[in-house]
């Protein structure tokens, strides 16, 4: 890959991968997850290594979403199990992992299945090791490119997950939004109001000056 097409060449391959998947995910699986999601108590969200961002990013929005949502951290192998121990069958847990895949994710997935909670997972192919507990299936495209794992398609399947979700639930997300919006506003979380203040002020005293 010549350096000087790189940028083309990497972003291109991108929308193939979004495209590929458009056409080949199961839509009905899709559905399935949806509704899924919508009557689990408790949704459990892993993924490990380069998946890590993808079950942030979608544990960030749908904690906006729904109740209960917890991301299973994986700093020892033993504490993937320890944050899962109360699951049961009115959960689910939904496993991310792309290849090289991750065996502490296919472990977790084993235990939510034995336990007899609902299983869903985003991987590249139905021959998915992940997929051995799941009944509901998503599949992404995803390959490696030079030395970076193509993490695309994925992430627009989780974008479409997170959208169909608050479709669902949009009255209740639109209040959450506004709740936390006036919580920010209270509790000054972000500082843009307090720099439009500042500006204000100065321009008053090169007023006075003048």
């Amino acid at each position: 890959m010549k350096k000087a097409r790189i940028l083309d060449d990497i972003m291109k391959s991108d929308m193939a991968k979004i495209e590929e998947t458009l056409k080949s995910i199961d839509r009905d699986a899709f559905n399935n997850a949806v509704e899924t999601i919508l009557k689990a108590k408790k949704i459990y969200i892993i993924g490990i290594r380069s998946c890590a961002p993808l079950a942030e990013f979608l544990h960030f929005y749908m904690n906006l979403i729904c109740d209960n949502v917890i991301l299973v951290t994986t700093n020892t192998p033993s504490e993937v199990f320890e944050q899962m121990i109360h699951i049961n069958e009115k959960d689910v847990v939904i496993g991310i992992s792309f290849p090289r895949y991750s065996m502490s994710t296919l472990k977790a997935l084993e235990f939510a299945s034995n336990q007899k909670a609902k299983v869903i997972t985003l991987t590249n192919s139905v021959h998915s090791p992940i997929n051995l507990y799941s009944s509901c299936n998503l599949i992404a495209k995803s390959e490696m490119v030079s030395v970076v794992d193509s993490l695309v398609a994925p992430l627009s399947v989780i974008n479409a997950l997170v959208s169909a979700l608050y479709m669902k639930k949009n009255d209740e997300v639109l209040q959450r939004l506004e709740m936390l919006d006036k919580v920010w506003d209270d509790y000054q979380v972000y500082g843009s109001d307090e720099l439009n203040q500042i500006e204000e002020s100065v321009v008053i005293k090169e007023n006075e000056e003048i």
